[in-house]
């Protein structure tokens, strides 16, 4: 069955592609989602102006992404947390605390956005992902330092 996609789904597609799939996953689950409509002669003539019109919005968003960027580039994020003996920590810097900071400092940065290597369970400097637009992202680094006023 041919459907038009209404959000990017990973593994399937982009909005507004035009993909096969198994009748079945259409008819229970992308169609009750509203992730997708069916490809009619109407709707393949509909596509092509949106698609435009999406383009240039995802332009406009890039280039703003890329400002955005540019100011990050330079920049760092220090937490403090409780380490147990030597440096390790007693449970781990998450996304949402990388967020939090970069919310104090001005950058409202979603914590889904936040993309860190592994479990940060130890102290020391980390470069660390912040994925502004499907087509950019900045690296900042993360410092984590130990929080003396709890020990």
């Amino acid at each position: 069955m041919e459907i038009i996609l209404k959000q990017d789904i990973q593994g399937l597609g982009r909005a507004l592609d035009l993909v096969k799939v198994k009748n079945g996953f259409a008819l229970n689950y992308l169609f009750p989602e509203k992730l997708a409509v069916m490809a009619t002669d109407r709707a393949k003539k509909n596509i092509e102006a949106e698609r435009v019109k999406a383009e240039a919005r995802s332009e406009v968003d890039k280039q703003a992404a890329v400002a955005r960027a540019e100011k990050l580039k330079d920049f760092s994020v220090t937490l403090s947390a409780r380490v147990s003996e030597g440096d390790k920590l007693y449970g781990s810097i998450q996304a949402a605390d990388v967020s939090a900071k970069l919310k104090e400092a001005g950058y409202d940065i979603d914590k889904r956005s936040v993309i860190l290597p592994d479990n940060i369970k130890q102290l020391g400097m980390f470069t660390i992902k912040v994925q502004l637009h499907r087509d950019v992202e900045a690296k900042i680094k993360l410092w984590v330092i130990n929080d003396e006023s709890a020990s």
